[in-house]
């Protein structure tokens, strides 16, 4: 992570500047004629996001620590290459390495006056190895704007299959948990993961009074999050998985980075590619996994 690099690449761009105030840890802020925005280089993990005239859509925890080595608490975790536990290793790190180490910046790209997009790369190296012992590049491109979109792409650069899966942890702020309402789910088949694992169906709209972890599988359809007072609206790209989590009471005071009552302030919306809804990818082929956000 050499900052003289970082510096380079956004130079000329008017639109983006460095954030050097927590030590060791550049944070990129974005800010153009349509809204602002934060990304951190670790995680490559978005963690603002406000368009012009609304609220902030992205929920960050005030606690949220900003350190090497841990997620951020909110914004868009980018859990990568597996979804929540290791299929087979139960040792391995809970959603991947990605959301845990330093990319690199690659590219800045600006727009007219109004759309900014920064694309992020981390390729395989012998540390990653001990962990996934595969050869790869990624890139998390975000683009953000009127609306936002992130787009996870991973390509195997290497000479055996490997299985890619995966989540971008959306993190939706909401003015009263108690008045939310999620469609677009419904008659959709689920696990529930609260509890004992149970598959169920959904039976009309999503609301919010207890815990909630859902993995939504067999669906594409774009999903409306609506708390009286707007509709964020989340469509996904390569993925027929959507998750919904809210920790509620309990499992939120036992979050150190999370204030006990903030469990009232975001709802969870990830696309996902969870559950069978994973991909092999040959030598030489590439799966993009991507989010898209607006607001009404």
């Amino acid at each position: 992570m050499d900052i003289s690099t970082l510096e380079a690449l956004i130079a000329g761009n008017q639109d983006v500047t460095l954030d050097l105030s927590v030590e060791n840890y550049p944070v990129f802020i974005v800010e153009n004629a349509a809204c602002t925005a934060k990304i951190a280089l670790h995680g490559a993990h978005l963690f603002q996001w406000q368009p012009q005239g609304h609220d902030p859509v992205i929920y960050t925890s005030p606690n949220a620590i900003l350190r090497e080595g841990k997620a951020i608490r909110g914004g868009i975790p980018v859990c990568w290459p597996w979804f929540n536990a290791h299929p087979a290793d139960a040792s391995l790190p809970s959603h991947g390495f990605g959301r845990n180490r330093f990319w690199n910046l690659a590219a800045v790209e600006s727009t007219g006056d109004s759309v900014t997009t920064l694309t992020f790369s981390l390729e395989a190296k012998e540390e990653t190895k001990t962990i996934w012992p595969y050869d790869f590049a990624a890139k998390v491109i975000i683009t953000v704007g009127t609306e936002l979109t992130v787009a996870l792409e991973t390509t195997n650069t290497g000479n055996q299959e490997f299985t890619v899966g995966g989540a971008l942890h959306t993190y939706l702020a909401v003015g009263n948990i108690n008045e939310v309402s999620i469609t677009g789910l419904e008659n959709t088949h689920y696990l529930d993961t609260v509890g004992e694992r149970t598959e169920r169906v959904q039976e009309g709209a999503i609301t919010i009074a207890e815990e909630v972890d859902r993995i939504y599988h067999g669906t594409t359809k774009e999903i409306t999050l609506s708390d009286n007072k707007r509709d964020i609206i989340v469509s996904r790209e390569g993925s027929s998985t959507a998750v919904v989590w809210n920790p509620w009471i309990e499992k939120a005071q036992g979050l150190g980075d999370l204030p006990d009552e903030a469990y009232n302030d975001f709802v969870c919306i990830e696309a996902a590619n969870a559950l069978d809804d994973v991909y092999p990818l040959v030598p030489g082929e590439s799966h993009t996994l991507l989010s898209r956000i607006q607001v009404q």
